[in-house]
């Protein structure tokens, strides 16, 4: 006989050997290993770590393992949500989730089983991170390695993460108002706020009992020992300059104790609830509930604005005709994958339209600062489906039977995407370059690597959260980084030098290689 816990490692084996099996895990992992050498710079530089007061805090083994464990706890709180938000979804197209049904598997073992599973999944993206740290201690640390130090900071900042985001996805995806876009966008508001919202209540002096539940990375507990020992609030952690003429500063290490052990362990309570959510909604591959799952979710926002807007986008409709008799070339096939956009997505052509108007309206540093990002978030939207689409509606046999769109696919929606993009950007360009002609500039080279990112992640990953995943961290990111030149790709401070620009117009190009060799390879399989 089976036992229950037998069945759950069972479902947590099938999941991890599926995620390990795809490149996109591979790739995670190197990336997020490679994105610890930007985050840990040379002192040499100008730039350290960690800095309280603006002095530098010593490359000790605690000081290291918290300023990476804090960035690991933010990218996988973020990323990986996207990453593992498809559990339901790919055993319904694999017709495994079917069988699962008929076996003695109960919903909530399955439910536990998708959990750890997810949550296995990122710990060891954790892993990749925390010895990637090491490494960088060992080349630009000051003091001796200590391993443990590492191991139970990143299980203080990052295991809660981990957790919420593991249980977020599975609940999202299990209501099918939240199950698509409209989710997607849901968790990045919900995010920002979780992180933004306990740091508020600090800095105005409140801190009441329930805020250590919503602190996901713990960084609380952290501003509350640099006050009481440093005097200060006034620290940062990441990739900052320093002020070398101060002395540097010892950081000892988190603040170990059972009150604090108490507070770390009460952010599993919100996970737990929502666990108990996915489990209350999970339809268990019923035919019946999925079908009306779908139709619930296709009554989501988006999809309902969408419908509302149809009427409004009828003046696309004699375009469509016009471009009807040179749909066998190359730049009819363009822009007809451009009109189906717009008349796919109703909200894409409106929003042109309405910043386009407001882009008229306002001077060049608000552009710059206010509607330029709100603008990118509208894009990331716009884009994310554009190649997915197709092979979730079954079209790709048929596109590749047009002439020339089977080799050059990945170019073909590449320039489709890139019209997408002048259309949002074109007037906020030109405004740019009477005024800032550097931040236009990165606006360009930004749009280039937006859409291009876009094309290379969803040809790689056949779903859209990669791409809204990425870029909304490094939309984010951006931000919140203003002195930071490396993350402004577009224009948002206009403070990227030529090189930065450069190496994101490389990038740019470096996707759509990625892209084209990926589909290649995808093209000799068939």
């Amino acid at each position: 006989m089976t036992l229950p816990f037998e069945r759950i490692a069972a479902i947590v084996r099938t999941e991890l050997r599926f995620r390990f099996r795809r490149n996109t895990a591979i790739v995670t992992l190197l990336v997020v290993a490679a994105s610890v050498y930007l985050i840990v710079p040379d002192i040499g530089s100008g730039r350290t770590l960690m800095q309280i007061e603006g002095g530098r805090v010593l490359y000790n083994s605690a000081a290291v393992a918290l300023g990476t464990g804090m960035f690991c706890a933010l990218f996988l709180s973020l990323a990986g949500f996207y990453l593992v938000s498809n559990s339901f979804r790919r055993d319904i197209l694999a017709r495994t989730g079917f069988i699962i049904a008929a076996t003695p598997v109960s919903d909530a073992e399955y439910i536990i089983g998708k959990f750890l599973g997810n949550a296995v999944y990122l710990a060891a993206i954790m892993l990749a991170c925390m010895t990637s740290a090491m490494v960088m201690f060992l080349i630009r640390g000051e003091g001796a390695l200590e391993p443990f130090t590492f191991l139970f900071t990143y299980g203080w900042s990052v295991v809660p993460a981990i957790a919420f985001c593991s249980s977020a996805a599975l609940a999202f995806e299990a209501l099918p108002v939240l199950a698509g876009r409209l989710g997607d966008l849901l968790y990045f508001g919900l995010w920002g706020a979780m992180l933004g919202f306990p740091i508020a209540l600090f800095v105005g002096q409140s801190r009441p009992e329930w805020l250590s539940m919503i602190d996901i990375v713990g960084i609380i507990p952290v501003l509350v020992q640099v006050r009481d020992r440093f005097h200060s609030t006034s620290m940062s952690i990441g990739s900052s300059p320093y002020d070398a003429s101060l002395p540097p500063v010892l950081y000892a290490g988190l603040p170990w104790s059972w009150g604090i052990i108490g507070e770390r362990f009460s952010t599993l309570i919100l996970p737990a609830a929502l666990i108990m959510v996915a489990r209350q909604w999970f339809h268990r591959f019923n035919p019946a509930r999925i079908k009306s799952s779908a139709r619930h979710g296709s009554r989501n926002v988006f999809v309902r604005t969408n419908a509302l807007l149809k009427p409004v986008t009828r003046f696309i409709d004699p375009l469509a005709s016009m471009i009807a008799g040179s749909r066998a070339s190359f730049s009819g096939a363009v822009s007809a994958d451009i009109l189906a956009t717009l008349r796919l997505t109703p909200l894409t052509t409106i929003s042109i339209v309405v910043f386009a108007i407001v882009s008229l309206s306002v001077d060049s540093t608000s552009l710059r600062e206010g509607v330029l990002p709100a603008l990118f978030l509208a894009l990331i939207l716009a884009l994310a489906d554009g190649t997915p689409r197709d092979r979730s509606a079954g079209m790709m046999g048929l596109i590749f039977s047009a002439p020339n769109l089977r080799a050059n696919y990945v170019l073909w929606k590449f320039t489709s995407a890139l019209c997408v993009t002048i259309c949002f950007m074109f007037i906020p360009a030109v405004r740019l370059f009477f005024a800032a002609p550097s931040a236009a500039m990165s606006l360009a080279i930004g749009s280039l690597f937006t859409a291009s990112a876009a094309v290379t992640l969803g040809v790689l990953s056949g779903s859209q959260k990669a791409f809204i995943a990425v870029f909304l961290m490094l939309l984010y990111v951006s931000l919140n980084s203003s002195n930071f030149p490396a993350f402004d790709f577009a224009g948002f401070h206009a403070r990227a030098t030529a090189g930065i620009q450069l190496a994101y117009a490389v990038l740019a190009a470096l996707f759509l290689l990625a892209g084209h060799l990926r589909h290649r390879a995808s093209l000799k399989k068939l």
